[in-house]
């Protein structure tokens, strides 16, 4: 049952971007003015970003991820059943893996934050994000599958939030992890694993997607590398219709990969939106810089690429490798 700090919540989310009045929540809810203003105090308090608009009433800053808009608009049977929301959070992926060795959370179970504080990227990379202007997504999976075979899960997450965007022609997949426009990153992937020799106790993929961010909301020396769905699209972005569309992409490839162990579907999908077959790339490791040529994704979700002064072609594992375009970020 949702409390009175939820429905309040879930009155002025369902209202943007227009402000609500106090006294239609209390007549709604049937409480006080007093018990609404206390309750978006304790909102206020766990980090909601709410306005007070004169007599209009409250409004939040942003476009709000909304769990209740969120339950309405999915139609998946697995992804997003359990569905965990916070204004601000440390880490998505922290979090999941922490709730996940306490079996305290299934499989199929999504949490969402509009902030990230101290969010990890793949080799140790740090990733914030702005609240209401970014979305982060982590998915608990617990699949019957070979441990070897949980990196794909990182392409099936890309392939999925391509899918799921109406105008996709642009939005490119800068293997293994990362998602870009014209050469700048949208969206960085990071899937992480517990498991044994042959077992997968639970596998957790996040992604962190940049929706609307503004040229001026990049720091200057990342505006040169990143962008945002609202730069792309011209247009704030309403973020529970991108997720229920993502979450339902996410769950079509997931269940159809689980069922028939073929990673051809979202393989194929990730070849045809690659940014780096064909080109000429910087294989990096650690202060390391290898000239290579990017041939090819294979069946395993490897990199097959013909290293400079070599005829055949050499399989990269994403593990400790990155890649970069030569002339910049890609």
């Amino acid at each position: 049952m949702s409390t009175t700090k939820e429905k309040v919540l879930s009155f002025i989310q369902k209202a943007y971007p227009n402000p609500i009045s106090g006294q239609l929540i209390s007549s709604e809810l049937a409480i006080s003015r007093t018990a609404v203003w206390k309750a978006i105090q304790r909102l206020k308090e766990e980090g909601y970003e709410i306005d007070s608009i004169g007599r209009s009433g409250y409004q939040f800053k942003e476009p709000p991820i909304s769990k209740a808009l969120l339950q309405e608009q999915l139609t998946t049977t697995l992804i997003g059943k359990e569905l965990l929301v916070f204004p601000t959070i440390s880490s998505t992926n922290t979090r999941a893996k922490e709730l996940a060795d306490q079996a305290l959370i299934g499989d199929g179970a999504v949490l969402i934050s509009e902030e990230q504080t101290a969010a990890r990227g793949r080799i140790g990379r740090t990733w914030n994000s702005l609240k209401g202007k970014t979305i982060s997504l982590s998915i608990v999976l617990k699949p019957d599958l070979q441990p070897a075979k949980a990196s794909l899960l990182t392409q099936l997450m890309a392939a999925a939030f391509i899918n799921s965007l109406p105008e996709n022609d642009s939005v490119k997949v800068k293997w293994p992890n990362d998602i870009v426009v014209n050469g700048k990153k949208l969206c960085g992937i990071l899937t992480e694993m517990s498991s044994e020799l042959t077992k997968i106790h639970y596998v957790v993929v996040g992604i962190g997607i940049n929706t609307n961010l503004l040229v001026e909301d990049f720091p200057e020396d990342i505006s040169s590398k990143a962008t945002s769905l609202a730069i792309l699209q011209n247009q704030t972005i309403e973020p529970n219709h991108l997720i229920s569309q993502f979450l339902k992409e996410f769950e079509t490839l997931y269940l159809n990969f689980i069922e028939s162990e073929d990673p051809t579907p979202f393989l194929d999908s990730c070849r045809k939106a690659s940014a780096v077959i064909g080109q000429d790339i910087y294989l990096l490791k650690g202060n390391q810089r290898q000239l290579a040529h990017a041939v090819e994704i294979d069946d395993e979700g490897q990199l097959l690429v013909q290293l400079a002064g070599e005829t055949d072609l050499t399989p990269v594992f994403a593990g400790e490798i990155s890649i970069r375009g030569l002339d910049g970020y890609i």
